[in-house]
């Protein structure tokens, strides 16, 4: 009886000294502010941060050849997929200064790594996105060890789809493969930072690939009649909120077969009700397919009827994170 003990507590001291080979991933929200804002102030400080608006400007129809990444054939169990999104995905936003608190901020969304020397691919309204009264604003990009890299310039976009690739200077970081054809019924998973609760992991299917043309919004915010060409999206179940814009739509192997655009309500509108939101609603969450993302790689392929304006279309969420 005392031998069976002594093989069972053995296997178990075993196998604790497996688990603890692989280290448990913990995020604490306020210190990756606390690191950002600190790095990127002295960022700042020496004069290496580029401003949003100068980037804004750079958001014009535009493509770039990328060495292509294999696709993956392996199927990752979802904590060791959660491990590899993370090496990939970036919290991407602003670092302005608040006109309401005089303090600096770090209002975040997402992007994901594609190619080699630190190309980044994200939505278009991350970069050309403005708030009333800010006047100090600066594009920059954290990973989630809080280490921050300054975007220095957008290298092509599609205002239509609402995705661009973006340069950070970071060598060394691991592209996804950008894998199109997903399918309706897969199961595919998000990293995002929902409401700035950073590195957030959900998973949940491919619920619907549609086409949808989208109104476009001029400088004020007005629709002017204009609407986007048919544009692939995926409707996934996977949760994610606003502050997750940009971020990766990955299969089990870890390929990206879409990224966060945009969240929609659906649902009855209220008898009588002009101004009142559907009820009861349900989100539908919106994904720009990775078809859409290869026509940045592809010369010619970019409508020739690009929109005048750079602003994304309408239904894409206002995207805040709290601080």
């Amino acid at each position: 009886m005392r031998t069976l003990t002594i093989i069972v507590l053995g296997v178990f001291a075993f196998s604790a000294g497996v688990l603890a080979q692989t280290p448990r991933f913990v995020i604490d929200d306020e210190e990756f502010i606390a690191k950002v804002t600190n790095a990127s102030a002295k960022l700042l400080e020496d004069g290496k941060l580029k401003s949003l608006a100068s980037l804004g400007s750079q958001v014009r129809a535009g493509c770039l050849l990328l060495k292509p990444v294999p696709v993956s054939r392996e199927k990752l169990a979802p904590t060791d997929l959660s491990d590899r999104l993370r090496q990939s995905t970036l919290a991407v936003g602003s670092y302005y200064k608040c006109p309401d608190c005089g303090e600096w901020h770090f209002n975040s969304s997402a992007g994901f790594v594609v190619g080699d020397g630190g190309i980044i691919c994200t939505c278009c309204h991350v970069v050309t996105a403005e708030d009333e009264g800010v006047k100090e604003s600066y594009l920059i990009a954290a990973d989630d060890a809080g280490r921050v890299f300054p975007v220095q310039s957008v290298l092509a976009a599609d205002t239509e789809s609402d995705t661009c690739f973006v340069k950070i200077d970071a060598p060394g970081l691991k592209p996804f493969p950008l894998r199109p054809g997903v399918r309706t019924g897969e199961r595919v998973y998000c990293l995002s930072h929902p409401g700035g609760y950073f590195f957030m992991f959900t998973q949940g299917m491919v619920a619907r690939v549609n086409m949808k043309r989208n109104e476009v919004l001029d400088e004020h915010g007005h629709t002017n009649g204009v609407l986007t060409r048919p544009i692939l999206f995926l409707n996934v179940t996977a949760e994610f909120a606003p502050g997750s814009s940009g971020a990766p739509i990955a299969d089990e192997a870890g390929n990206v077969v879409g990224q966060v655009a945009s969240i929609a309500e659906a649902g009855e509108p209220e008898i009588g009700g002009t101004n009142t939101p559907p009820s009861p609603s349900v989100a539908v969450r919106f994904c720009t397919a990775t078809e859409e993302i290869l026509r940045l790689t592809q010369p010619n392929t970019l409508a020739a009827r690009e929109p005048a304006t750079t602003n994304a279309p309408a239904v894409r969420p206002r995207l805040r994170a709290p601080h």
